[in-house]
């Protein structure tokens, strides 16, 4: 007994003012018993961590007075849904029965087609569920709230597991994102779509494949952006071996890439099942001007030219070198060295300014670049895979993308760069930074194609028209944050970034910038900057990066969940 009272005053004594509200919240959806069970597991020298997820449920999910409140409340509009049912479970149906929101039917589909059941729907939106999940009573009421300020055509929401009666592993998900959902069926077994939306459009039912949601979550998007992203937990798997009928969901790729009259060669296995890799046709045989700043430093660059000189097989590219003041006669030697050795493939530009002007230099450098595309590199980076150049290009020349970026390693491989999230800290930063390999998951999005709203100028390709008509990197950001202001221009105009894994290198953070960086001219110059990107950018960074759920932090480079109150 006394032990267990030791326990019990030190969860207690642990437990911080700031957290009372959460763990008040917490006890009402889990007991007591619960609450003290968590303590108890999760104690680590002195400090209660409660379990982030259950904390989460605990202040953004409704009570059982909300639940109540909702079942009271009466739609302005009277929206009415028809849950399609792949197949009915006990559970399932249960789930259904508990809605807080009343005005629904129910269909099995069984043999009858999505036709039939639309033209003689009278509900208002469709709402399709897949095989092997149950929802949460709150579902169809979030679905009416959502409704009733947007007029949305297609829905999806996050999810997460139930394994052994608890809820687990949430998957909050980036807003809707073509590349992404060519990935993998990141938008799951849940699906809502306007019924009148699909009897004016009733083509998009015709010969649908064997995974109708993912079918048509790829047919919808195709004639709207009036996709809603509900980043709320409104349904729930009930299995964790999720199973894929590759072939049909390759086919379903295939189809809309035929739709969309995108060549490509083939659709190759990802790193898990499910997961996907569109091998677009590489069309003509364009120059590319591989664009790399250097002063100095010629072990670095001389570890990055000869990693493209010996890996890359695409083989109509040069490399320019953006001179900048060097003061080494090594490194001139060098120059002189490798453009005797690669006449037609190297040259040196001359820029000469008495300061460090990373956006100049570049802007420079693509000036004298002869090539339809511009890859721009850092010189402290080496490339891994040998076909680097066709899988930016293969993406760079579809009319829809701007920019297309790498998946950067440090010295150790763990990850350098996969993408950039706008907001973290207040600004941007990179995504799974100093993740290990070994910690890679499935549903972590650092090994698929992707859609991005920034990536690294360390290595990025874009077209050299696109480049110009954008202005190139603004010189008034010298050093920071010029790469991410040239994305969100990009974006700005319409285009999509796009991170790919598929371009491997390592990179040699921060040599190329030099010694001294803290000195006072350079913490001024930051400042500067610093001032730049956020008075241009502040509506951006304020409503979110729509590719990074808001009930992610953003004190972090890593997907960790938010358990404060958000909704």
């Amino acid at each position: 007994m006394k032990a267990i009272f030791r326990k019990v005053k030190k969860v207690f004594h642990a437990i911080k003012i700031q957290n009372i509200k959460a763990i008040i919240r917490y006890i009402k959806n889990n007991g007591f018993k619960g609450l003290y069970t968590t303590c108890i597991n999760k104690i680590r020298f002195g400090t209660v961590i409660l379990d982030e997820y259950k904390t989460w449920m605990a202040n953004n999910e409704p009570s059982k007075e909300e639940l109540e409140k909702q079942r009271k409340y009466v739609s302005c509009q009277n929206l009415k849904f028809e849950l399609i049912v792949m197949k009915t479970t006990e559970s399932l149906q249960n789930s259904i029965q508990a809605q807080t929101y009343s005005n629904f039917v129910k269909t099995e589909i069984q043999d009858r087609s999505l036709l039939d059941i639309v033209t003689n729907s009278t509900s208002d939106y469709l709402v399709l569920i897949g095989e092997d999940i149950v929802l949460p009573e709150f579902t169809l009421y979030e679905l009416v709230k959502s409704i009733e300020y947007r007029d949305s055509i297609m829905i999806y929401a996050d999810n997460d597991t139930i394994i052994d009666g608890e809820r687990k592993n949430p998957n909050f998900k980036p807003d809707f994102s073509k590349d992404t959902l060519t990935s993998e069926n990141y938008l799951g077994n849940f699906l809502v779509i306007k019924t009148d939306f699909l009897k004016i459009h009733q083509n998009i039912l015709q010969n649908l494949n064997k995974n109708i949601i993912y079918d048509l979550a790829f047919r919808v998007s195709e004639k709207t952006r009036k996709i809603e992203h509900i980043q709320k937990v409104l349904f729930h798997n009930i299995t964790t071996n999720m199973e894929y009928d590759t072939e049909d969901e390759k086919k379903i790729i295939a189809d809309y890439l035929k739709r969309c009259n995108l060549q490509y060669n083939e659709i190759i296995d990802g790193r898990y099942k499910g997961q996907y890799k569109v091998q677009y046709a590489i069309i003509g045989n364009s120059k590319v001007s591989i664009i790399i700043p250097n002063k100095d430093h010629i072990e670095d660059l001389e570890k990055a030219i000869s990693s493209i000189l010996e890996k890359s097989t695409y083989r109509n590219y040069e490399i320019v070198i953006v001179e900048n003041n060097s003061e080494n006669k090594s490194t001139f030697e060098y120059y002189e060295k490798i453009q005797k050795e690669n006449p037609n493939k190297i040259r040196v530009a001359n820029f000469k300014i008495d300061y460090f002007n990373y956006s100049a230099l570049v802007n420079f450098g693509v000036e004298h670049a002869e090539g339809e595309y511009v890859i721009l590199l850092n010189n402290d980076i080496e490339i891994i895979n040998e076909d680097w150049i066709e899988q930016m290009l293969m993406y760079a020349q579809r009319k829809d993308v701007g920019i297309c970026g790498a998946k950067l390693y440090f010295p150790d491989r763990s990850i350098q760069h996969a993408g950039v999230t706008i907001g973290t800290r207040g600004l941007a930063g990179h995504r799974f930074r100093e993740i290990e390999e070994k910690d890679y998951h499935r549903d972590d999005y650092i090994n698929i194609v992707q859609n991005v709203s920034a990536v690294t100028a360390a290595c990025f390709m874009v077209r050299k028209d696109l480049y110009i008509e954008l202005l190139g990197f603004d010189e008034k950001l010298a050093v920071a944050f010029n790469d991410v202001d040239f994305c969100l221009k990009v974006r700005t105009a319409k285009y999509l970034v796009v991170y790919n894994p598929y371009v491997e290198a390592y990179h040699y953070e921060s040599k190329s910038r030099g010694q001294d960086q803290e000195s006072e001219d350079k913490q001024k110059r930051f400042a500067k900057e610093y001032e730049l990107f956020v008075k241009r950018w502040s509506k951006t960074i304020q409503k979110g990066d729509p590719y990074y759920n808001k009930n992610y932090r953003l004190d972090t480079d890593l997907p960790k969940i938010n358990y404060n109150k958000i909704h």
